[in-house]
């Protein structure tokens, strides 16, 4: 399918869920109260968000940057990984702060947000070792 068909298809939709979201309820107070509402957000922001990543992906594929060659994925690569370590440390400062200032669910939620990433990150080299045959 090509990309401006793709970005044709997701404007319909868009506009169905702006068509929907009009017919919703303006006064409910969250948005299980207005099912066409709801419904309508999810037709507007999904497809146009599937097919923004879907021409980036194009896009990079056709520019070689997706190549493990190339220079901006190994920039990409290396942005991730930090990006990753600056998360486990912002997370480990979220937890010590809602211990601190909130309540005990909140540094609960915090803390599973910080093991669910460590251990996420830890499956996921676990897997790529495996493929490597390592």
């Amino acid at each position: 399918m090509k990309t401006s068909h793709v970005w044709l298809v997701a404007g319909a939709l868009a506009i169905g869920g702006l068509v929907l979201q009009g017919w919703g309820n303006a006064e409910a107070d969250h948005p299980f109260e207005d099912p066409l509402g709801f419904l309508g957000m999810l037709l507007v922001s999904l497809p146009l968000a599937l097919a923004l990543n879907i021409t980036v992906r194009r896009r990079r594929d056709a520019s070689g940057e997706s190549s493990p060659d190339s220079v901006e994925f190994r920039a990409a690569q290396q942005a991730r990984s930090q990006a990753y370590g600056d998360a486990v440390i912002l997370g480990a400062v979220l937890f010590l702060v809602l211990a601190i200032v909130a309540d005990t669910l909140a540094a609960l939620t915090a803390m599973a947000f910080m093991t669910l990433a460590v251990a996420a990150f830890w499956v996921r080299y676990r897997l790529a070792l495996r493929a490597f045959g390592a």
